[in-house]
């Protein structure tokens, strides 16, 4: 029986909405199972774009799916069983799944310590009295109820159905549960590198090589002299070049556009060093070789490490994974780096270089507009408000540039405040948040300048980027015009003369924000409300400044003195 595909629809109040009816045959095992007995219900808010929405509804109806499939077949003596063996590598298969969904994007690192938690606290609801840390090897772990609650939790949290139901595979209840128990400490490695991954620490990782696999890969036999070629019959043919296998990553991943722009001429060089062969053919000597390659004048080791062998090994591991090609080349493979160089100095504006800024925006703001696509009313608003913005509330220079006009608004207090959301562009992590505004933007007339722009941006023209014509390349994405804005302000701040490497033109603002916060005695819950850096523990979540807070800190924050 046909399980059909469910439809996506907007609720009464603009969410993304759908449902699915739990089929009468299975209905009460579904029940039992998960909780739900008549239908499963999807909802997502109205402002995630309806691309991102159907690709969610899709893993969810899958997940749901292969639920119900599961049961079906259990009932009818359809899944398979596993051998410890075979539990581990599908365990190995879902880490390698599991990490390449997630790896490009982390998000933040306390995202993935809850998720770790959420077992340790599946243990917690069952603990004995004057039990603080439930140990794997207590009798009272092991108990049925315990080990259902847990396997159901490590269930949610590892996406496990939907990996199952990915790959078409049926288990019985007790491989099932053997699957799960497994997972469990899978599971927590795979947080703790994502943990990892959102600090920015790109290192190996070792722990795929723990994995049984299921059958033998085959082994490629080097050719002396120039890029190597497979041995018969041991290597598959992917269909693409490596420029094609990217795109197919791009169109199923949607990773940023910064990283399609970044990684793509990654994927242009090993097309030309290996002559646009098939992607399926490039063999881990084929790699190293391409590797040995990479650094020169202008690319240090730590760019060759960090994006050039990282996209070719995130996208070859994603190809292997889907069985495109039989392994991935780039696996494990790193340039030896030097040590780091000398910190010559710190990353925020010093009084010189920050009054310059300023100063020029006064002085570039005074200046009559020129009719022409050198300098457009929005570029010069831009260098006028956008330093000022950055300078007084910490916030990232693309979410000052994306700006709009409905997102500057008055509290019932009396203050007014900016809203930075994912709805006016891109917010890292995805989570609005709103800052006050300090009096002395307020005094040079900022709130005047919003009145009359009206809604919509304000530091970039919308009519202008509607008309840049789409291309119809995923690896290719159109820069988005807030994106556009910030490049060119740091190009007039790198012609101001503030031209030191050690620092960037625009984002040493968040230095320079944080830096003067701390010595006003701004204490450091309230700069990283500020900033949108996330709390440094768990704890510090339960302690989360309001909105009121922020206001009453920035009377702290010093001015800009310009005389």
């Amino acid at each position: 029986m046909g399980i059909p595909m469910t439809g996506l629809r907007r609720a009464p109040n603009s969410d993304w909405f759908s449902r699915k009816a739990i089929p009468e045959d299975v209905r009460e095992a579904y029940r039992l199972a998960h909780g739900v007995g008549r239908e499963e219900r999807f909802r997502r808010p109205g402002s995630l774009p309806q691309a991102r929405a159907v690709a969610e509804l899709r893993d969810w109806d899958a997940e749901i799916s292969g639920r119900i499939d599961a049961l079906r077949a259990a009932r009818e003596g359809r899944g398979r069983d596993l051998t410890k063996r075979e539990a581990h590598a599908l365990a190995g298969d879902w880490y390698g799944w599991f990490i390449a969904q997630h790896e490009d994007e982390p998000g933040e690192p306390e995202g993935w310590e809850v998720h770790a938690e959420r077992i340790t606290d599946a243990y917690a609801r069952f603990a004995p009295v004057n039990n603080d840390r439930p140990a794997a090897d207590q009798g009272w772990t092991t108990k049925p109820a315990v080990r259902r609650h847990v396997r159901a939790v490590v269930s949610q949290i590892t996406d496990a159905q939907r990996f199952l139901a990915e790959r078409g595979e049926v288990l019985t209840d007790a491989a099932d549960a053997l699957f799960l128990d497994v997972l469990e400490e899978e599971a927590i490695a795979a947080f703790a590198l994502l943990v990892r991954r959102a600090g920015g620490d790109y290192g190996r990782d070792r722990r795929p090589g723990r994995f049984p696999t299921a059958a033998p890969q085959g082994a490629h036999i080097p050719v002396a002299g120039g890029p190597q070629e497979p041995a018969k019959g041991t290597a598959k043919m992917a269909g693409m070049d490596c420029r094609k296998l990217f795109a197919a990553w791009v169109k199923e991943r949607r990773p940023a556009p910064s990283t399609v722009n970044r990684w793509r001429s990654v994927f242009d060089a090993l097309d030309k060093a290996h002559g646009e062969r098939d992607a399926g053919t490039i063999t881990e000597a084929d790699a190293r070789a391409w590797a040995d390659t990479l650094v020169t004048p202008e690319r240090s080791p730590k760019v060759a490490n960090e994006v050039w062998l990282r996209a070719a090994s995130v996208v070859f591991g994603w190809a292997a994974k889907r069985k495109t090609v039989i392994t991935n080349p780039f696996a494990g493979i790193t340039i030896a780096a030097p040590r780091s160089t000398p910190k010559l100095r710190e990353r925020e504006f010093r009084e010189d270089e920050w009054s310059v800024i300023l100063r020029a925006s006064l002085a570039d703001a005074a200046r009559p507009v020129k009719p022409g696509p050198k300098r457009s009313q929005h570029k010069a608003l831009a260098r006028r408000w956008v330093p000022w913005l950055c300078a007084y509330t910490g916030a990232r220079p693309g979410e000052v540039t994306q700006l709009r006009g409905e997102d500057v608004k008055q509290h019932r207090q009396g203050f007014w405040y900016i809203r930075i959301t994912p709805e006016a562009g891109t917010v890292k992590g995805g989570a609005a948040r709103e800052v006050p505004l300090h009096p002395h933007v307020i005094a040079q007339g900022f709130l005047a300048f919003v009145e009359e722009a009206g809604p919509g941006p304000l530091f970039y023209d919308p009519q202008a980027a509607a008309k840049v014509p789409a291309i119809d390349d995923p690896t290719k994405p159109s820069r988005p015009p807030w994106v556009m804005a910030r490049q060119k302000l740091g190009e007039w701040v790198r012609d101001l003369g503030i031209t030191d490497k050690g620092i960037s033109p625009n984002h040493a603002w968040r230095h320079t924000f944080k830096q003067r916060a701390a010595r006003a005695g701004i204490e450091k819950r309230i700069r990283d409300a500020f900033c949108g850096h996330a709390p440094a523990t768990v704890g510090d979540r339960y302690e989360q400044p309001t909105l009121e807070d922020l206001a009453k800190a920035v009377g702290q924050f010093p001015r800009y003195d310009l005389e």
